[in-house]
């Protein structure tokens, strides 16, 4: 009997070290095959990627040394993250976009770019120049520049290049001195850009910028022969000659020709945050923290993905001139509605539950997803003006036909119920008097929101039922207040 047991240990011992070793086997082999580039393609969302690797400068570098950083705990995070991925994509939770990053250990390593060498680099192409020293390791408004900063997958063709935009957003723009924008009396948290002017050499040209403060953060130079030197060779532009040598001999400053060569950038708010986020807007960070967290964390994000793209160059000059801002006069046109769709003001947001973003917006459904049907101007319909009007068959385009017909007057009905019994029980209040003036001007602002938006519920229905409770609430406390004192 003791023999039997003896057997059976002996042989158990040697099923499971047997079975061991085969999953050690199975283990380095599957490290080894999803090391392979190859295998990166066996996913369909990564097939363009692999395409544009195919054929770029890093074709003979494997994924693997690029996407995963030296040591071997990367190594191990990456395979575990990759096996996390292998999950998702069986359960179809694949996104269709992958993100990735590649970090300046990765591109420092040995028998690729040597730091030492890449310091001494300087280019120059005849269009641009630029020197790797003076960029690695520098710090501007809390990103500290590394390889990935200005290199990157910014499109399908082009596996890792350089993105200009990147280049124009620190060199040549900054944020304005208001930081927060007024809309309708009320401050909402966007953040507005403007082209730097930093050019004292014209005679027309604006002040210089003061000098940075001692220990101050060094700002990148935006004078135009820090990337550009001027054409060398005279030549002839609608039949007038140019030679710039000439121009700048006499003292002549590049901004006295090349004025607005930099288009203004779009504002920055929460908005834009909820292209990526669907929670957390209301944890808002300083500008330089919100740049660490968002170029040093686990997945960079473009510099475009916020800012947007920043035009530079003869073609911004030219659509400038045929092409005026707006803006300078027609200030604000959309602000209520803008509010009202992005739910991004803060005074405006009701205080109680989470702020009610429209799903349209969470969908990524701009203005023009429904305002779709063009109309004379109401105010001059004689100047052949248009806007685009917005009409429920717009819906038919992505929910089920007749939707649309469906739900906006059942929206619109509603408002226009609660708003009107809310306005006959304002307008009561204020004649009996007594009642708290500030709380009843409160609940007239409320009110005029939703007059003022015009869509009656259509722009975000969750938060225009939100403003109305809001209101009621107002008038109530109003008269409770009033009837205290």
């Amino acid at each position: 009997m003791g023999r039997l047991i003896e057997r059976l240990a002996r042989h158990k011992f040697k099923v499971a070290l047997g079975v061991l070793g085969l999953l050690t086997v199975v283990g380095i082999g599957s490290v080894e095959l999803t090391s392979q580039s190859w295998f990166c393609n066996s996913c369909h969302i990564m097939n363009p990627y692999y395409d544009s690797w195919k054929v770029g400068s890093h074709k003979d570098v494997e994924c693997v040394k690029c996407h995963i950083s030296p040591g071997a705990d990367n190594f191990v995070a990456a395979k575990l993250n990759g096996l996390g991925q292998v999950v998702d994509d069986v359960l179809h939770r694949t996104s269709t976009k992958p993100s990735a990053s590649v970090s300046q250990f990765s591109c420092t390593r040995s028998g690729c770019h040597a730091v030492e060498k890449l310091q001494k680099m300087q280019i120059d192409n005849g269009r641009f120049k630029f020197q790797h020293g003076k960029h690695l390791g520098a710090k501007h408004l809390g990103v500290e520049i590394s390889c990935g900063t200005c290199h990157a997958h910014v499109k399908g063709a082009q596996h890792f290049e350089v993105s200009k935009s990147v280049c124009i957003t620190c060199h040549m723009i900054e944020s304005a001195p208001d930081k927060i924008e007024r809309t309708a009396g009320k401050e909402a948290s966007v953040i507005r850009m403007v082209v730097r002017e930093n050019h004292p050499q014209a005679p027309d040209a604006p002040a210089a910028a003061p000098a940075p403060e001692a220990g101050a953060e060094k700002r990148p130079p935006n004078n135009c022969t820090a990337c550009h030197e001027p054409p060398a060779k005279e030549f002839e532009y609608r039949g007038l000659k140019i030679d710039h040598k000439q121009f700048l001999a006499e003292g002549a400053a590049c901004e006295s020709c090349h004025r607005g060569v930099t288009a203004t950038p779009p504002p920055i708010d929460d908005g834009r945050c909820l292209e990526c986020h669907t929670f957390g807007v209301e944890r808002a960070m300083a500008p330089h923290e919100m740049h660490r967290v968002h170029t040093e964390g686990r997945h960079k994000i473009e510099c475009f993905s916020c800012h947007g793209a920043v035009r530079h160059g003869p073609q911004v000059q030219t659509a400038s001139l045929e092409q005026f801002d707006c803006r300078q006069c027609h200030i604000d046109q959309h602000a209520v509605q803008r509010n009202t769709y992005f739910n991004i003001s803060s005074d405006d947001t009701p205080s109680d539950g989470p702020p009610t973003v429209s799903p349209m917006f969470l969908t990524h459904v701009d203005c023009t997803g429904c305002h779709t049907k063009p109309r004379s101007l109401h105010a001059n319909p004689d100047s052949g003006a248009q806007v685009r009007a917005a009409g429920p068959e717009a819906c038919d385009a992505c929910h089920k036909a007749g939707l649309g017909a469906k739900m906006i007057p059942l929206w619109q009905k509603t408002t226009h119920e609660q708003h009107a019994k809310l306005t006959a029980a304002l307008e009561e209040a204020e004649s009996a008097g007594g009642a708290d003036a500030a709380g009843l001007r409160e609940a007239k602002r409320l009110l005029n929101m939703i007059r003022v938006d015009g869509s009656w519920g259509v722009h975000n229905p969750n938060y225009t039922q939100k403003i109305l409770e809001q209101a009621k609430n107002a008038i109530s406390k109003a008269k409770e207040t009033g009837g205290k004192q």
